[in-house]
């Protein structure tokens, strides 16, 4: 459906964007993931029609922008991250006008502005200016005009901004719903937000493409071992002796240990599959009531972990990664 290649944007010397590809389907949900100044406004505003690319090839229906832009954006609804609203119109006029942009039918204007009024929930502030709306309910006034003409192609940058818990369940099922029939791109900020909607992730960092994937392929190609935090109480001498001999014959490392009044305290690491729980336990039970476990945790790196290890190490010098 949407297909994106070696696309590159300039500004003066300065690149911003630099040589992105990828393809999008119908019932895909992609997030594009970076800081800011990673490019991904940029990307998403070339591939609205709002910002021409300095290089670079965008597609959609099979249709080239550069050869047919009005036909490829009559296929795509944008919601930027400041929707462009007008406070002195109401929400039943702004989505008219909007409609008059988009070459609806006069006839069938007011059941189009219906259609997504319902849609986002505003039905009952259609009357009202948008100047007089809160913040949430204009980034929904905004959402159902990127909605007007049923796209193909639906671009969501921070769509959840403004709304509040509530309203973020609603969009999410919103945007599980449309991407049954339509392609959907979203940027956030809020990553455990976008692992609860995408199916598949881009990383982005300085312009570039860093992984590509559904989030289980890059949770496992980057996704660093489990960490486990150990505290016991008891004499420190047999305590360091039991953890030690236990490390030396499960392939556990002993990243970090120290003392605290009648507590040891341990870091632990070792690969994925390995039970680390499990085995500190049978190493200690044995030694209770003279040892007693206190604490005993693995933490697994979560989806903000991996954002920033991939970013981390791409920004070392001397340092890449591989999209």
């Amino acid at each position: 459906m949407l297909r994106v290649m070696d696309l590159k944007k300039n500004y003066g010397a300065r690149e911003s964007v630099k040589g992105i590809s990828f393809d999008a389907q119908v019932h895909e949900v992609v997030g594009l993931l970076g800081p800011n100044g990673a490019g991904k406004s940029t990307i998403m505003r070339m591939l609205a029609g709002y910002l021409a690319p300095t290089a670079g090839d965008i597609q959609l229906g099979g249709m080239r922008m550069a050869e047919r832009p009005q036909d490829v954006k009559r296929l795509i609804g944008y919601l930027p991250e400041i929707p462009p609203l007008y406070p002195y119109l109401t929400v039943l006029e702004h989505l008219q006008f909007v409609c008059s942009l988009r070459d609806i039918r006069p006839k069938d204007t007011r059941n189009e502005c219906d259609r997504v009024c319902a849609m986002l929930n505003i039905s009952h502030v259609s009357e009202r200016a948008i100047g007089h709306l809160s913040k949430g309910y204009r980034q929904r006034v905004g959402f159902a005009a990127a909605l007007i003409g049923d796209p193909k192609l639906l671009i969501l940058d921070e769509p959840t901004v403004g709304l509040d818990p509530q309203q973020v369940i609603e969009i999410r099922g919103l945007i599980q719903t449309l991407s049954e029939n339509m392609t959907v791109l979203i940027s956030s900020h809020i990553l455990s937000e976008i692992s609860g909607i995408c199916s598949r992730l881009l990383f982005l960092f300085d312009g570039k493409l860093l992984a590509d994937g559904d989030i289980n392929t890059i949770t496992d190609s980057y996704q660093k071992n489990p960490v486990t935090t150990v505290s016991v109480r008891g004499e420190h001498e047999v305590t360091m002796q039991t953890m030690l001999v236990c490390a030396q014959e499960q392939n556990i490392a002993i990243l970090e240990t120290h003392s605290e009044n009648e507590h040891t305290h341990f870091t632990l690491d070792a690969p994925k599959e390995t039970p680390v729980q499990e085995i500190v336990f049978r190493a200690f039970a044995p030694k209770y009531p003279r040892l007693v476990l206190t604490q005993l945790h693995t933490r697994i790196p979560s989806l903000e972990d991996i954002f920033l290890e991939i970013t981390t190490n791409t920004a070392r010098p001397g340092e890449g990664m591989d999209a």
